[in-house]
């Protein structure tokens, strides 16, 4: 977990650099697609991240102003002014809740109405929860030995079959972009919600 931590701080201020590069570029060019569509990426990595190490507090904050980002992207809401602002705002709490858990703490000031002013760029719905990725289960995997070429030999498959009885077995393949920074806690994700699935 410290490791992991470390990884995640290096990786978040990058994002966060990100974040405000962008935002700037926009002040100055409101109709950049590549800038918004680099924030909605920081932001949406930044979410993942901090859930992943339990920085919920963060990854709520983050899922609030991705809704937004997202709603710029599609071009339901146009950038403004006061948008930016809040935006630039809503970047210097980020910076915030990451600076106290570096000092071992937890951010604990109301940024509730930041939150509110954030959804009003929505309409003012509250956003829904963030749709989980496709889970291997029932639907989405088959087994080993019949949904495709698993690259193991006929004995190994039976060695795993004697070994899981009467549990089916699955092959769970995971690709990796790159050019993404923070491949190192996306790994992490996935084994964590790998460990807690139960198929059967």
């Amino acid at each position: 977990m410290k490791k992991l931590l470390k990884d995640f701080f290096s990786e978040a201020q990058g994002q966060v650099d990100v974040l405000e590069q962008n935002v700037l570029v926009l002040e100055n060019d409101p109709h950049n697609k590549d800038a918004v569509d680099e924030i909605f990426r920081a932001a949406h990595t930044l979410k993942g991240g901090a859930a992943t190490v339990q920085m919920f507090e963060l990854s709520e904050f983050t899922h609030i102003l991705e809704d937004v980002l997202d709603e710029i992207r599609s071009g339901s809401v146009q950038m403004s002014e006061g948008l930016v602002d809040t935006l630039l705002t809503s970047i210097d709490v980020i910076k915030s809740m990451l600076e106290e858990r570096l000092n071992g703490g937890v951010f604990a000031d109301d940024v509730e109405p930041l939150k509110n002013h954030l959804r009003s760029f929505i309409g003012g719905a509250t956003p829904q929860p963030a749709k989980k990725a496709p889970t291997p289960g029932k639907k989405n995997a088959e087994p080993v030995s019949q949904a495709f070429n698993s690259g193991l030999t006929e004995y190994d498959i039976l060695e795993m079959k004697q070994a899981a009885g009467s549990q089916p077995i699955y092959k769970v393949q995971v690709g990796f972009n790159e050019s993404n920074p923070m491949n190192s806690v996306g790994g992490i994700q996935v084994f964590a919600v790998l460990k807690e699935l139960v198929l059967y």
